[in-house]
């Protein structure tokens, strides 16, 4: 099988799809373990969750850690934290729907 330069094994660690799906699961659980193999050294306080950026740390500890969600979907009962994952969560659930968020 010959792969775009962009995807050749040396350049990305998920060259295919299979693997890609098994190694993002695994990337996944990883984080969510506190003491995981890969390296976040921005921990919150209050959760323990890790970040490997401080500006991801900051974002949650003010707007996510502890708190409700504060955007709701208009179509359903479904609720986020940031606007983006609803933005995201419309275009997949609710296709041709209009996009837009109300906070509440």
């Amino acid at each position: 099988m010959v792969l775009p330069r962009n995807l050749h094994p040396r350049n990305c660690i998920f060259p295919t799809m299979p693997g890609l799906i098994k190694n993002l699961t695994t990337l996944w659980m990883a984080k969510q373990c506190s003491e995981s193999p890969i390296p976040f050294p921005y921990r919150c306080e209050t959760c323990g969750k890790g970040y490997q950026h401080r500006a991801t740390l900051l974002r949650h500890t003010r707007h996510e850690c502890g708190k409700e969600p504060k955007f709701k979907c208009p179509y359903c009962a479904h609720r986020t934290k940031q606007r983006g994952n609803l933005y995201q969560h419309i275009r997949t659930n609710h296709p041709g729907r209009n996009v837009f968020s109300s906070s509440i």
